[in-house]
């Protein structure tokens, strides 16, 4: 299906040109606009996938009609690429302020403009498809929730534990009979997974006459494990003292079940849009396989928490994605970048946090974290922040390692592999500067599983 593409400019000339270059790939439909104010009012008669704006426009120019877009909630996920004669840093950093995703020098390349044009539309397609994705899926936990909702699991026990009444919901999880359970104690349901500390801070809270809330797993009389959300709480009678506890289970097995699936999904997203990157820069997509593990195994050595350790597992894949914005004439050239260049190269981490920042979805926020940073170094000599030592997110700073390890330890377009040694000599020289230097030690430490996960995911 074709995309809309919304050119403002008030020289029709320009607009023109722009024009008949993506008309010529026959992937677009063109619309136009000659001033900021007719662009805002075209954004309203139908859906657009891209903006490519002047800003030297009379009237409203492009940062002001950039603005107007970027308030509007229905409109302000479009990219917009600025075209400006102006190829000056202040003019290009100004452009990124008022919320422009790249930026094109008139007059510009053909070649150029088409790259830029469909990598945009590609990342904002991208970004649509995931978060309907994430919409729908929104929607079915809801519906699991009203399902869940409408059949409790409840008991009753006497005041040593013992159950005095279960509901059929209860019988029907469980798969025990009401006669089995009845003057049974609830370890009956007790799964040996679950710490016997959970159970003893139930027991404490409810005897002080609190109530306590959970998440528990448990075990079916068949051996089959379900989870409920447990609520628990003592029974008053009219002086104060307990006569029962009584407990409201929800049967959440589906959502559990639902959740790991779509942790799952988006790891396998986030791990094909970093094999994505790669494969633009004629790489493998094993090194983000094993920059992925090597990451996975720094975190868990440094004392991360499980939680971290899978977020870092799953979101540094996406460590270079940004690269899918950098020319093919930067990204892929054989030698020593000019200044110029790397310029341009190092925007690759800003660009990888500008596609995922904005999202409140804390997978995508930590791999906007991880583009952002990974190139931040230990002494403050890195980019894009020159954020220094600790400043620099614990999820930047394995990632970097990772990285950098893996990159000189394997054949890049611009070098050769370099040997194992020189590889851990290079990282060794650079602790305390480039690298934390806990870090470049654990990598040290545990180098022995870290060549296995190079053997095992070898180019």
């Amino acid at each position: 299906m074709k995309q809309n593409v919304l050119i403002i400019d008030d020289n029709t000339k320009n607009i023109q040109l722009a024009a008949n270059v993506l008309k010529s790939t026959d992937l677009y439909n063109i619309f136009f606009a000659t001033s900021g104010e007719k662009g805002i009012e075209q954004l309203k008669l139908r859906k657009h996938s891209l903006i490519l704006l002047d800003i030297n426009m009379p009237g409203i120019d492009g940062y002001e009609t950039a603005d107007i877009i970027k308030n509007d909630p229905l409109q302000k996920k479009i990219p917009i690429i600025f075209l400006s004669a102006n190829a000056n840093q202040e003019s290009i950093h100004k452009g990124f302020e008022h919320g422009g995703a790249d930026y094109v020098t008139k007059p510009f390349d053909e070649a150029e403009l088409l790259h830029r044009v469909n990598t945009h539309i590609e990342l904002f397609l991208v970004r649509e498809s995931l978060q309907g994705e994430v919409d729908d899926t929104k929607v079915l936990l809801e519906q699991y929730k009203i399902a869940v909702d409408a059949g409790s699991l409840v008991s009753k026990t006497d005041l040593k534990g013992y159950i005095t009444y279960v509901n059929d919901k209860f019988c029907e999880v469980s798969k025990y009979s009401k006669e089995e359970l009845l003057g049974s104690p609830h370890k009956i349901t007790r799964h040996p997974d679950v710490s016997q500390a959970v159970y003893k801070d139930l027991w404490t809270s409810i005897q002080a006459k609190k109530i306590w809330s959970g998440t528990i797993k448990n075990r079916a009389k068949d051996g089959s494990a379900y989870y409920v959300e447990a609520t628990v709480m003592p029974i008053l009678n009219a002086q104060g003292d307990i006569v029962e506890y009584i407990s409201i289970r929800t049967d959440i097995s589906k959502e559990v079940q639902l959740r790991e699936e779509i942790i799952s999904s988006q790891k396998e997203i986030l791990h094909t849009l970093g094999e994505l990157g790669e494969w633009r820069s004629k790489e493998t997509g094993e090194h983000v396989n094993r920059v992925s593990l090597i990451s996975e195994l720094l975190a868990e050595a440094y004392g991360c928490t499980q939680e971290e350790i899978s977020l870092l597992k799953m979101a540094s894949p996406m460590h270079d994605i940004g690269k899918v914005v950098i020319p093919d004439n930067i990204l892929l050239k054989p030698g020593k970048l000019t200044e110029e260049e790397f310029f341009i190269m190092k925007n690759h981490t800003i660009y990888g946090w500008e596609i995922f920042h904005k999202s409140q979805h804390i997978l995508l926020q930590t791999a906007a974290l991880i583009s952002h940073e990974h190139h931040e170094k230990w002494d403050g000599s890195g980019y894009p922040r020159g954020l220094k030592g600790e400043d620099i997110h614990i999820f930047g700073r394995i990632t970097a390692v990772a990285d950098v390890f893996d990159a000189l330890s394997h054949d890049r377009i611009y070098k050769k592999a370099w040997s194992l040694e020189d590889t851990l000599e290079y990282i060794k020289k650079e602790s305390a500067k480039a690298f934390d230097p806990k870090i470049v030690d654990l990598l040290l430490q545990n180098i022995d599983q870290i060549i296995e996960i190079k053997k095992r995911y070898a180019d």
